[in-house]
């Protein structure tokens, strides 16, 4: 790498331009017990919401992803301060803009790709559970390696006592972990542990 080197970021976030600035359409959703993997814009102390409308970038004006792309240059992993507006509406429909910032420390690649993919598995986790009624399960493998048995273990135990399970493989990246995974599907509870009555 030379001088001339560029790392892009991002915010972790669904923009589109409207006049003034960039609205956030949609911020990427990851699990809420694991804080390190949330965007930036939902980070502990940011209070940024899909509709509000980000203008500034450390005080310098973005009208486009362009303009965006080029403010967050090399700035992955370190602080940006960001400018937007949110435009509430009252009672009686009387709408009020409020100018705001916020601290946010952009994602490198890799992790927004991470990020982009979580909200994937979220949502169709979600399109389960509603579809299913709450009867069905959904656990999506990434990969099955020895490093992705914590991930399933998190995500099959909320579940596992369902009527059915749906085992999402798609983009499996791999491994060999099945045979672990089918001995835990082939188990059964025979004890709980209860609170006394």
């Amino acid at each position: 790498t030379g001088d001339d080197w560029i790392l892009p970021a991002t915010l972790g976030a669904d923009l589109s331009a409207v006049p003034g600035g960039l609205r956030v359409d949609h911020t990427y959703r990851s699990d809420p017990d694991l804080p390190g993997q949330r965007s930036p814009l939902r980070a502990p102390g940011v209070d940024m919401r899909d509709g509000d409308v980000i203008l500034t970038v450390d005080h310098q004006p973005v009208l486009t992803e362009s303009a965006l792309a080029a403010a967050l240059r090399n700035k992955a992993g370190h602080p940006v301060l960001l400018g937007y507006q949110r435009v509430s509406t009252d009672a009686r429909g009387r709408a009020s803009i409020a100018q705001l910032q916020a601290l946010v420390t952009p994602l490198e690649p890799g992790a927004d790709k991470n990020l982009r993919y979580l909200d994937w598995e979220i949502d169709r986790r979600e399109r389960v559970e509603t579809a299913g009624k709450g009867r069905f399960g959904y656990i999506h493998l990434r990969a099955m390696g020895d490093e992705d048995i914590a991930q399933w273990t998190r995500e099959y135990f909320p579940v596992f006592n369902r009527e059915g399970l749906i085992i999402d493989v798609r983009n499996n990246r791999g491994g060999n972990i099945d045979s672990w995974i089918l001995g835990q599907l082939l188990r059964r509870p025979w004890m709980y542990w209860s609170q006394r009555v």
